[in-house]
């Protein structure tokens, strides 16, 4: 485990230089399709031969690091590891495996069709829960997802997909979906919300509003670098956590 920590951090220093060429994915003058809202992937990818460090920190000193590059027109690959505790005192809690995820464009946005992306991502959020055996904000797993943009004060965009999660030791065998949308404020900031329905995590309260709503802010600057501020599981349903979830999201992108 500390080996891949190793490798993840290696990636973030090789990637960490500023550079006049890196990307926007907030705001009228975004440049980039970001590939997240609050947790659930959307249809974004990164171009060929880019590559992007995503620092993700959640409470209780949690920390995760991912590295996603742009292997081919159209497909991503990554990994990512992390543990809770890094930040503070005391033992750590590191994620039971590290996550990998890829993602493949099926479809480009046109005038009147979204964007279609197929995925497979492992890496949950908000800690791994050793006795469930589960992370707190399941890992997306298999997914599909739907985005599509528009000109409306700025810009808009809509997103929803389907997953399925490999995380299956509660018994809760459901396919899950979520819903979200995008809106640009001013050149650099984006506003973000989301509602992950959680129909693959809710097996001892089903119900259509027993799902995590989280809602956000994406900034961005001209060098590359993105950062979120979301507020998580707005509704408290306990599926997850009984209160709410504060974490922030730093991300880098660049051509390599």
């Amino acid at each position: 485990m500390r080996k891949t920590l190793r490798i993840l951090l290696t990636a973030v220093l090789l990637l960490g230089p500023a550079s006049l060429f890196g990307q926007r994915s907030a705001g009228d003058r975004a440049n980039i399709d970001p590939m997240f809202l609050v947790d659930m992937p959307v249809a974004g990818i990164l171009p060929a031969t880019s590559g992007a460090v995503e620092t993700y920190f959640y409470p209780d000193g949690g920390v995760i690091a991912t590295f996603t590059y742009g292997l081919f027109t159209n497909l991503n690959v990554g990994a990512s590891f992390g543990g809770t505790n890094i930040i503070g005192s005391g033992g750590i809690t590191w994620n039971n495996l590290p996550g990998i995820h890829a993602r493949y464009r099926v479809m480009e946005e046109g005038m009147r069709s979204p964007a279609i992306v197929i995925g497979f991502d492992s890496q949950g959020r908000d800690g791994w829960l050793t006795g469930l055996r589960q992370y707190v904000m399941k890992s997306p797993g298999l997914f599909v997802t739907v985005g599509k943009n528009y000109q409306f004060y700025g810009t808009v965009s809509f997103h929803g997909g389907m997953n399925y999660t490999l995380e299956r030791h509660d018994d809760d065998m459901d396919p899950n979906v979520y819903v979200g949308l995008e809106k640009s404020i001013g050149p650099i900031v984006s506003y973000l919300a989301e509602y992950n329905f959680a129909f693959d995590n809710d097996r001892d309260q089903r119900g259509f509003w027993n799902g995590s709503m989280g809602m956000g802010i994406r900034v961005s600057t001209n060098i590359g670098f993105n950062a979120d501020i979301l507020f998580k599981n707005l509704l408290t349903s306990g599926f997850a956590h009984d209160r709410i979830i504060r974490s922030i999201r730093i991300q880098y992108v660049r051509y390599l």
